[in-house]
């Protein structure tokens, strides 16, 4: 008689970003055996990736973070009411050193198959350096944000300028001063490129295929003392967010067009 061949983790997550260190977190707490794969050179997902210049939290910072240590949650002071992208990286390492969590990732991964082996009952995970790694389940992290559509315009290789999409955005600075900059499409990120860039370049020109709509985010340093009453309310803010669609801390407004004021 043969013997099941048992996988080498339990579970294996794929993704290193919010949900990615959030599932490894309360695994390692179970005594879980498990792995975190990224493509990625480091952890925080969509937040190691968009470097681009006005990238930030379109929900309240403080609703976004974690809720499951009261330690953490009365350690971290949001510096903004919706934080940039350095600030969210900064966040996301905090969590991961506090709880030691780097040692059950792996970076620089790339799964090109996943196969399900009926037969051994376990989970085959082709990775790009050569690697079959086994498990009995595996989480997908992915998120909504980690294959980029990069458009194909007649043209595109002629051009001799830098051109990138905002997701490959260098993580090295680029010099935009006295440059004359195209911005292709209006929708949430060049929403928050193209005001942070406008009063840097020396021409700027936006291709849009529809209009789009947007409102002022309106956003503001959180003070010491802010601070300590969102600290204090956290239990009601993470409730409220629980109860709305999106899990934003404010209830959608529902008038009509005509039902609100100029002002």
């Amino acid at each position: 008689m043969t013997t099941k061949r048992e996988p080498r983790y339990d579970v294996i997550i794929i993704g290193a970003g919010v949900a990615g260190i959030y599932q490894i977190k309360r695994l390692a707490d179970l005594g879980v055996k498990a792995t975190v794969l990224d493509a990625g050179g480091d952890l925080g997902g969509t937040w190691y990736n968009n470097r681009y210049p006005g990238s930030r939290f379109d929900s309240e910072s403080y609703t976004y973070g974690y809720s499951f240590s009261k330690e953490l949650l009365n350690e971290w002071h949001w510096k903004e009411r919706f934080s940039d992208q350095s600030e969210n990286l900064r966040y996301l390492n905090y969590v991961a050193d506090k709880f030691d969590l780097r040692k059950y990732m792996q970076f620089n991964c790339h799964v090109e198959a996943a196969d399900f082996d009926e037969a051994k009952d376990l989970w085959r995970l082709k990775i790009d350096d050569g690697r079959e790694l086994t498990c009995r389940f595996v989480i997908m992290a992915l998120g909504l944000l980690s294959t980029p559509t990069r458009p194909r315009y007649e043209g595109m290789d002629a051009f001799k300028g830098r051109s990138f999409h905002t997701f490959h955005w260098p993580h090295e600075p680029v010099e935009l001063a006295g440059k004359k900059v195209a911005v292709i499409g209006t929708g949430a990120t060049a929403i928050q490129l193209i005001p942070e860039i406008a009063n840097k370049v020396k021409e700027l020109t936006v291709f849009q295929r529809r209009p789009n709509w947007s409102a002022p985010l309106n956003n503001s340093p959180i003070s010491s003392k802010e601070m300590a009453d969102i600290r204090s309310r956290y239990d009601e803010i993470f409730a409220t967010c629980a109860s709305t669609p999106g899990g934003f801390e404010h209830e959608p407004d529902r008038r009509g067009f005509y039902e609100v004021s100029r002002q």
